[in-house]
């Protein structure tokens, strides 16, 4: 059966889950920004109006490679830095404020 998602009562689900435990909210922390930064991969990508077949063949790395990355299920530093390189960008790090 089919249910229609509700994102207000989700978000609420997890906030309650996380409120008391200090490491299940840090993994959702860390979560939301490695998906943050896959987003970030896809609209640099796409802002280049470059496909996915255009990052394998600028990078090197196979169509697959640059999917399973960008769609949250793999990407070493190695191969984002690759992905990055192919679009003229790099990886840089700073400290949270």
């Amino acid at each position: 059966m089919l249910v229609k998602s509700d994102a207000k009562k989700e978000k609420e689900i997890i906030d309650q889950l996380i409120e008391n435990d200090p490491e299940l909210m840090r993994q959702h922390e860390l979560f939301k920004a490695e998906m943050a930064f896959k987003q970030e991969l896809i609209n640099a990508r796409k802002m280049n109006s470059l496909t996915q077949k255009d990052i394998s063949k600028l990078s090197g790395l196979s169509q697959q490679a640059v999917s399973r990355m960008e769609n949250g299920t793999g990407g070493t530093i190695e191969t984002i830095i690759r992905y990055l390189s192919s679009m003229g960008y790099s990886l840089s790090i700073k400290k949270n404020s």
